[in-house]
């Protein structure tokens, strides 16, 4: 099973969060004004298209579509071509609507460029065909925390549970959760049975540095930040925090390069 996209948001970073937010949301809008230009339809991010020709008439017609449309939406994705992405996804869930992969493609790309209400929706009617699909409840849980809306997160990933006690997508996701609501203490279980399962995810390594961080165990929280590092080089959160560990621990040329590697990282 494929992770789902944990972005690092330490309670720390919340004003970075807020301009990372306004930032996104200026380049949306920017990109929907020049999308006409690129013969592409513009309309809203949220609004459904209708629907585009025919059914194809047999399996092999559809497959063939459905692999046109993803590599239409994935295209456009990389290319910032928002409402031709959106476009493409749209078309694949009204031929494919229990394949969730697009949804959460979908959601993946509103959340990332601000539109986290629209995302969450996206994943609102997946669960309505799926209601048991651990996945798209961790996606939508991991979305929830990103607007704040903790309660209903803790739902998600409460049912989620139940389900699968021991998914890594739950466990990582429940240590972000306590991390945000400053609980860090109700993290560090989870978020270490996390990195015992799934030894090479980094986000779940990221996450126990900022327990161990922030319950002052400088060591642990070092070795965890380090290891999200290396397994994801452009975590520049992590990077930074190293940094701040290191000029603690009194090594300030090592600290000078966590800082330095975390600037490169952030501008990239």
């Amino acid at each position: 099973m494929s992770r789902i996209r944990l972005t690092p948001r330490p309670g720390g970073d919340d004003e970075d969060d807020r301009r990372d937010a306004a930032r996104r949301d200026a380049e949306l809008r920017e990109a929907e004004r020049r999308e006409p230009d690129r013969e592409v339809e513009r309309r809203p991010v949220s609004a459904e298209p209708p629907m585009a020709g025919a059914e194809p008439a047999d399996a092999e017609e559809l497959a063939s579509r459905v692999d046109v449309l993803a590599a239409r939406a994935r295209a456009h994705t990389a290319a910032g071509i928002v409402a031709g992405a959106v476009a493409a996804y749209r078309e694949l869930i009204a031929l494919r609507p229990r394949e969730r992969r697009w949804r959460l493609e979908l959601a993946s790309l509103l959340e990332a460029n601000g539109k986290g209400d629209d995302a969450v929706r996206e994943l609102d009617r997946a669960l309505e065909v799926a209601p048991d699909d651990v996945q798209l409840l961790c996606a939508r849980a991991a979305i929830l925390i990103g607007l704040l809306r903790y309660e209903r997160a803790e739902a998600d990933l409460r049912r989620a549970a139940k389900l699968e006690e021991f998914n890594v997508d739950v466990l990582t996701t429940l240590g972000n959760l306590a991390c945000k609501r400053g609980r860090w203490r109700d993290g560090l279980e989870p978020l270490r049975r996390a990195t015992e399962l799934a030894p090479d995810y980094a986000p779940a390594y990221y996450w126990l540095g900022e327990v161990y961080h922030r319950l002052d165990q400088t060591m642990p929280a070092l070795t965890a930040y380090e290891r999200a590092v290396e397994l994801d080089p452009g975590n520049w959160r992590a990077l930074k925090q190293i940094g701040n560990l290191l000029d603690r621990l009194k090594r300030p040329a090592d600290a000078a390069v966590a800082h330095r590697r975390a600037l490169e990282a952030q501008r990239r």
